[in-house]
């Protein structure tokens, strides 16, 4: 069995865009939207992100997520670079709207720098309710389940079955209070998963969600190997 390893998250969300500087493609007396990106590539140590040709989050560490940065509205061209190296091929096309968020994910595709957007399918919830999500971007993890313990409810339930590469749950609903994932190896390959989970990966620490508040758990490789987790607050 594999150690467990216990992550962690910090709140990364709307009540940092306040602070956040105009950056490369912004006008301070222009509308903006706000960009994060997280550094899932195990290519490179660091990458650059350039908006339009010019930096706008320097020297990202692999398994972080950037502070947000301001865009102005209408297209921007993202474009990504590992620290000394040169720029990949692959760009990625942002249509920014006023006070809209944009969260982007970078991962090795072919030996180069693959960014996609990850998207914030507009989930609201109820009044009085919390949402969460849980996407993996861990690939070298290989078969994974992931369970979540959710306010309303002590005890751990799939959060979905199979939980691929790439994919991204539904958005969850529930009470306000604090939600917890637990990731574990996919031992049952085509079935139901096990109750309770074997081998398990990595547990986050509990993630303190107020009504109306929306966050999206994001699973990353962690160097040398194992999973690791980052936190964005969708709003």
């Amino acid at each position: 069995m594999r150690a467990t390893s216990f992550v962690r998250l910090s709140m990364l969300g709307s009540g940092l865009v306040a602070c956040s500087s105009n950056g490369p493609g912004s006008d301070p007396s222009s509308p903006t939207g706000t960009l994060r990106v997280i550094q899932a590539a195990e290519s490179t140590a660091a990458l650059d992100v350039l908006v339009d040709g010019s930096v706008a989050i320097p020297a990202l560490g692999t398994g972080t997520i950037s502070s947000p940065v301001a865009l102005s509205v209408g297209q921007r061209t993202l474009t990504f670079r590992s620290v000394g190296g040169g720029i990949s091929p692959l760009q990625l096309q942002l249509l920014v709207a006023a006070d809209s968020q944009y969260t982007a994910v970078v991962i090795d595709s072919s030996t180069v720098l693959n960014p996609m957007e990850l998207t914030d399918s507009g989930a609201v919830p109820a009044a009085g309710k919390t949402k969460l999500r849980v996407v993996n971007f861990a690939q070298v993890a290989g078969p994974i389940s992931v369970y979540r313990r959710q306010p309303d409810f002590d005890g751990l339930v799939s959060v979905a079955f199979p939980f691929p590469y790439r994919f991204a749950s539904p958005y969850l609903q529930s009470d306000p209070g604090n939600w917890q994932v637990l990731v574990a190896t996919e031992s049952n390959p085509g079935g139901p998963p096990p109750d309770p989970p074997l081998d398990t990966l990595l547990i986050v620490e509990p993630i303190p969600l107020a009504a109306g508040q929306v966050a999206t758990v994001t699973l990353l490789d962690q160097p040398g190997g194992g999973v690791d987790a980052v936190l964005v607050q969708d709003r």
